[in-house]
């Protein structure tokens, strides 16, 4: 192989290398990665466990702090999917038919009440496989303040 072809050929190898590199984006199975593009998009975030070890991020838009928890995990890493979840502790319990409301008006998130009739919104992310490129993965987080501060209006927080 002459030099020519020699570099040509490593140009190429470092080329699929570094798509490669630029398409593993971000997925559960790091959940510091998660944390630190949280960090990116402007979130304060911190890392914490759940009850059974798994990882779990403590974060906050507008006024509410919220959780990302983190399932499929094997031996507490190596996570699938995440889940963003925000509570609110309401002086007057809200109804189910305000909860429909939102269930129905809404495409990314879900809205449920609790026994006390406190109002939770959550959004899941299937992260299995290759993830998501880090563009998606902030505008996942943009879909998520827009609807935490859509609720909070519609729950009058």
């Amino acid at each position: 192989m002459t030099p020519r072809g020699f570099a040509a050929a490593a140009l190429a190898a470092m080329t699929f290398l570094s798509a490669q590199v630029a398409q593993a984006g971000i997925d559960a199975s790091d959940a510091s990665r998660v944390m630190r593009a949280m960090q990116d998009f402007g979130f304060v975030a911190t890392m914490e466990k759940d009850e059974q070890g798994d990882p779990k991020i403590v974060s906050r838009v507008s006024s509410t702090e919220f959780r990302v928890l983190f399932f499929g995990c094997t031996d507490n890493t190596n996570c699938s999917s995440i889940l963003f979840r925000a509570g609110y502790d309401l002086k007057d319990p809200l109804s189910a038919l305000a909860i429909n409301e939102w269930n129905r008006q809404k495409r990314f998130t879900r809205a449920y009440i609790d026994d006390q009739g406190d109002p939770f919104l959550e959004m899941d992310v299937n992260m299995a496989l290759d993830g998501l490129g880090e563009e998606n993965f902030q505008d996942t987080l943009d879909w998520w303040r827009v609807s935490v501060e859509g609720f909070e209006d519609f729950i009058d927080w």
